[in-house]
């Protein structure tokens, strides 16, 4: 291999590294951004039923933990993987709920989905069985941690990242057991299902879409005050990694093509 060549790849090999830094940032500071509330309360001040239990490896070397805070769970996966630290979730909660909700297949897809300015249909549908609440996942982020998600936990439609592992810990800690709908076959763009939350307040079925006059202008979903507490956790990361990460006015939508 010329000379060239070898200055080539190395300056691809550090366009990639760039890219994969800059999606990182994005993504850590995003999830710092949103917080996943359970009605009109926040999931990490929920009095919890039960704790998440999870095994995790970090650099080779596995873990078991069992979390009652969904901030101290967030906070570990945050610092590791700003400190560049190679960690991969392998159970959550019960035996196998991991795999069955997030089978590789799904994680593949989502991730495929993860490219900038794009607009493709859901990949998947998570709904309790057993109440109203569902969600439709787009894509993946930060190493499949987090997902974005049309989601109704909140009482009203919201589209905004999630920490996999909140997805998961709604069992637990609030009694909402999600599943996946292995049936769900999604072929409307995600900006028309959003378009029609906004214009509905709750999450449309894909058949009732053609029924509504979508105009193809979505507006954006309102989203709840940033606590304060977010401020100091962007600082704390800053400081602690040497981390340069977004603006706080980061939204979920920068990322799509609507």
């Amino acid at each position: 291999m010329s000379d060239s060549e070898d200055d080539k790849q190395a300056t691809d090999y550090q366009k990639q590294r760039r890219f994969i830094s800059s999606a990182s940032r994005r993504d850590l500071t995003l999830l710092c951004l949103n917080e996943l509330f359970v009605g009109s309360e926040p999931l990490r001040l929920m009095k919890k039923q039960k704790p998440l239990y999870l095994r995790y490896e970090i650099d080779g070397l596995v873990h078991d933990r069992a979390y009652l805070s969904p901030a101290s769970w967030r906070a570990k996966i945050l610092f590791d993987v700003a400190e560049g630290k190679d960690f991969r979730v392998l159970e959550m909660d019960q035996p196998g709920r991991y795999a069955d909700m997030f089978p590789k297949e799904l994680l593949r897809r989502l991730l495929w989905h993860s490219r900038p300015k794009t607009n493709f249909p859901p990949v998947a549908r998570f709904f309790d069985p057993r109440g109203k609440a569902e969600m439709l996942l787009t894509r993946s982020r930060l190493c499949d941690h987090a997902v974005d998600a049309l989601h109704n936990l909140g009482g009203t439609p919201r589209f905004e990242p999630l920490w996999v592992s909140d997805i998961i810990a709604l069992r637990p800690m609030a009694r909402i057991e999600m599943v996946r709908d292995e049936s769900f076959i999604a072929k409307a763009p995600i900006s028309l299902h959003v378009e029609a939350a906004a214009m509905t307040g709750r999450i449309v079925k894909e058949p009732e879409l053609p029924e509504l006059p979508l105009n193809g202008k979505t507006t954006r979903l309102p989203v709840p005050p940033m606590p304060s507490y977010v401020f100091r956790l962007l600082d704390h990361l800053r400081k602690g990694s040497g981390l340069h990460l977004e603006p706080t006015d980061l939204t979920v939508y920068g990322d799509y093509s609507f």
